[in-house]
């Protein structure tokens, strides 16, 4: 295989993957050392970048 194949291949599989993982590791890093307050202040973050995460994800998909 191509060096250029096995680049793709990563960037397209396995780069979202390892940044999913390191997102739920790091939220819920932050999530089990916060007081109360920061708990609702990442649950707001959270709520608000999955909305725009929809709704952009079904604007590309409509336009």
């Amino acid at each position: 295989m191509s060096i250029r194949i096995i680049l793709k291949i990563m960037i397209k599989f396995i780069l979202p993957i390892a940044l999913f993982i390191a997102a739920v590791y790091g939220i819920s890093y932050f999530w089990t050392n916060s007081s109360p307050k920061g708990k609702k202040t990442i649950a707001l973050g959270l709520i608000i970048a999955l909305i725009i995460g929809i709704s952009l994800t079904i604007f590309l998909i409509f336009d």
